[in-house]
């Protein structure tokens, strides 16, 4: 979900907005050499992949809140105890590489899917194992992907392709069975459209919005909307988005089809436009310093949440989006479930990777830490993430750090698919995750050894911008 024109009121902190608080000596030695690195800028890349380590999505279970999974730069992070430990599921087990950052989502049984170059790809065992859809979905990019907040055993799906000249094969494809299988919409969406996200009104199941642009060389970004899931499709024009400033859906008001969020990303700045009659116009809502990654509104409705690394979190009633300024977490993404505010953060500036807030987004614990994996998904020894990920888990290990799990370091996969009970909290510079009681500011100490070795091994990098904040 995401935000808006520049605020005309003064920036200032809510009554949640935290202060760093004293030090570590340990969180100190930390920040003071990732303030040497960005000085001395060493060209060292941050990882394989060459990305800096850091999160850009957080999924949680329809039904189950202690089911949890983050898109990271170094895989997906699974937890299945509302985040007291972590799991790493390997990008290749899933299909995707390195430096793909894949739109993935629970659906109503469990299953997970994520749209990546090659098609979908669904698991139906917690991560264990994957599978793509076949037929006329194999080897078809799947450019992103929305489940049904009414009926999450429901999914849409769009996928965009280059045929050359300016010309793009887009189409809707819809699953109603847990992505058993999957129906492509009676009609293609323009060969001049290429579309980059989709989502389903929440009530009124026939309307489905996809955000993208058309009209090549000189691009211009639009919606197409259809009102029959897919038999007809309507183009409205976004103003202000060109080639250079691209439309991603934010969101769809759960009770009004009509009423819909776009973010357009521009370079440097980002904006929330806001359409009340179907996209047919819009308003500019708020408008950013820097990229604003983050968006969320509230499962009701009635409250947008926007942020960004330079922005800090910003929060409006939807009736008035007069924003005022909450927080200074550099929010890089941002999910509202009927249990929590999740954002993703940086652990250097926030103290956290992931953190949970309770209180609309004034305040945040720390639900993951840079180093806050036990290792590998848990699984039976002939799966794929065992055979796949275990051998892999010790480069990422090197380059974040890990927890210890068990009262002991975090290796391969036991092959017993069950999980250790959690481990209690570091209190000094170890690499245990403490996640009920850091706030912003609070939380560097528990990854500060691994973050510095890390930092000395491969300097300060800057995270790759997302393009679809979601």
């Amino acid at each position: 979900m995401r935000a808006l024109p520049a605020p005309t009121h003064h920036p200032r902190s809510g009554p949640g907005a935290r202060r760093r608080g004293p030090l570590s000596s340990c969180a100190a030695a930390l920040l003071s050499v990732a303030t040497l690195l960005s000085v001395a800028a060493f060209p060292a890349p941050a990882s394989a992949n060459g990305r800096f380590p850091a999160a850009g999505l957080i999924a949680s279970h329809p039904s189950d809140p202690s089911r949890l999974m983050v898109r990271a730069t170094y895989g997906l992070l699974a937890s299945h105890d509302g985040g007291e430990r972590w799991r790493w599921i390997c990008e290749p087990v899933v299909g995707f590489d390195g430096n793909e950052d894949p739109m993935i989502s629970f659906l109503a049984d469990g299953t997970i899917i994520a749209g990546v170059f090659d098609g979908l790809s669904a698991s139906k065992n917690g991560g264990c194992d994957w599978s793509f859809a076949q037929g006329d979905l194999m080897n078809r990019y799947v450019i992103d992907l929305s489940a049904d907040r009414e009926d999450p055993s429901r999914a849409v799906l769009v996928v965009s392709m280059g045929l050359g000249a300016g010309q793009f094969l887009t189409q809707l494809w819809e699953t109603s069975d847990n992505a058993d299988s999957w129906t492509k919409a009676a009609v293609d969406l323009p060969d001049d459209f290429l579309a980059h996200t989709v989502d389903a009104a929440p009530s009124d199941r026939a309307r489905v919005y996809v955000s993208g642009r058309y009209g090549a060389p000189d691009y211009a970004g639009a919606l197409q909307r259809t009102d029959d899931r897919g038999a007809t499709w309507e183009r409205l024009d976004i103003p202000g988005s060109d080639d250079m400033r691209l439309p991603f859906l934010g969101a769809i008001d759960p009770v009004d089809p009509d009423i819909v969020y776009v973010r357009l990303d521009g370079d440097p700045t980002d904006a929330l436009l806001v359409s009340k009659d179907g996209g047919r116009s819009f308003t500019t809502a708020f408008e950013s310093a820097g990229d604003l990654l983050g968006f969320a509104l509230s499962p009701d409705g009635a409250t947008v949440i926007v942020g960004g690394p330079q922005d800090g979190i910003w929060r409006a009633p939807a009736a008035s989006l007069e924003f005022e300024k909450i927080s200074d977490v550099g929010a890089r993404c941002l999910t509202w479930t009927a249990e929590a505010l999740f954002a993703c953060g940086d652990e250097f500036a926030d103290g956290f990777t992931v953190g949970r807030s309770i209180d609309d987004g004034e305040s945040f614990s720390a639900l993951l830490h840079l180093d806050g994996l036990c290792g590998p998904i848990e699984c039976a020894p002939e799966s794929g993430a065992t055979s796949t990920c275990a051998p892999l888990w010790g480069a990422t290990e090197l380059t974040i750090g890990s927890q210890q799990c068990d009262g002991a370091a975090a290796t391969g996969s036991s092959g017993g698919g069950s999980e250790p009970p959690p481990a209690e909290a570091s209190d000094g510079c170890g690499c245990k995750i403490g996640a009920a009681g850091a706030t912003r500011g609070e939380g560097a100490a528990p990854f500060a050894s691994s973050a510095i070795g890390f930092a000395l091994a491969a300097g300060v990098a800057s995270a790759r911008r997302r393009r679809r904040a979601r």
